[in-house]
């Protein structure tokens, strides 16, 4: 069975549905409904053990209840929970999640532990990809090394980032990195490193679209859904699937179709992580 470290937040998301989508000046209503498991690597990650991979997350919570709460949601999913890891003193992150009655998710962070908190995996802890949702300069050594041994698939980081190792960056065309300069791929490898293969940016509705080197691009459609319920952590999963495909071996076509694949799965159920597979 391979084995794959997930580097991300694993947070207490506190879930509230709106009657309209939020925009200035707005009077909305809102119907709380409850607290749930989620951050970038806990949602990347239990996408992977439902895939049948060992997944040990990597990442920082709270000495309080939440966080305890949090530790044995991830265990109760399957995943390797020595990599979680308890800060004294600090609470757990606790983002607030906005759903309007079209599935769209608003994100409002409270962070009461940063991405700097996170430390980097030693050298020695085994793994056959990696998988990084979050940021802090610390860990680009690790990255850089990782990326020499396998696939590793990272966020693209914010502009303030001058070096941030990966064989696949991924981003979004709503966010301000990579994907919005004049010249994406030539940016992301300038920051990513010779060991950047693909530059993939996700386009919601219109797919998603990988850049390489050569001015190669290859664009896939996005899966058809039924009814979107709730968008929260689709980028996440589209990451965990797309490090599938590429662990097993597929083209970054197919890698993409798997990841766009694995999302709609997880758009058309409450949650942020993907329903139990049938």
């Amino acid at each position: 069975m391979a084995r794959i470290l997930v580097i991300g937040n694993v947070n207490a998301d506190e879930v509230v549905h709106v009657d309209a989508p939020p925009t200035p000046g707005a009077h909305l209503k809102g119907r709380p409904d409850g607290v749930r498991l989620g951050g970038g690597g806990a949602n990347a990650a239990v996408a992977l053990v439902q895939a049948g991979y060992e997944v040990l997350p990597w990442a920082v919570v709270g000495d309080d209840e939440t966080g305890a709460r949090l530790i044995a949601a991830c265990r109760a999913h399957g995943l390797d929970v020595s990599g979680l890891h308890v800060l004294s003193g600090h609470a757990t992150n606790r983002p607030l999640i906005l759903i309007d009655p079209n599935g769209e998710r608003t994100l409002i962070a409270r962070k009461t532990i940063g991405a700097e908190a996170v430390r980097p995996p030693p050298a020695d802890v085994a793994a056959d990809g990696v998988l990084v949702k979050t940021f802090a300069p610390a860990l680009a050594p690790v990255l850089a090394e990782r990326a020499r041994r396998g696939p590793v698939v990272a966020h693209a980081p914010p502009a303030s980032f001058d070096r941030w190792p990966a064989t696949v960056w991924v981003t979004s065309e709503s966010e301000d990195s990579a994907a919005t300069g004049t010249n994406p791929w030539h940016e992301a490898r300038s920051r990513a490193g010779d060991a950047l293969r693909w530059l993939v940016i996700t386009r919601g509705a219109r797919g998603a679209e990988a850049l390489g080197p050569d001015g190669v691009k290859v664009r896939v459609p996005a899966e058809p859904v039924e009814r979107v319920v709730d968008t929260t952590g689709a980028g996440d999963v589209f990451a965990a699937g797309l490090l599938h495909g590429l662990m097993a071996g597929s083209g970054i076509g197919d890698a993409m179709t798997i990841g766009a694949r694995w999302a709609a799965r997880t758009i058309q159920a409450p949650g942020s992580i993907p329903p139990p597979r049938p």
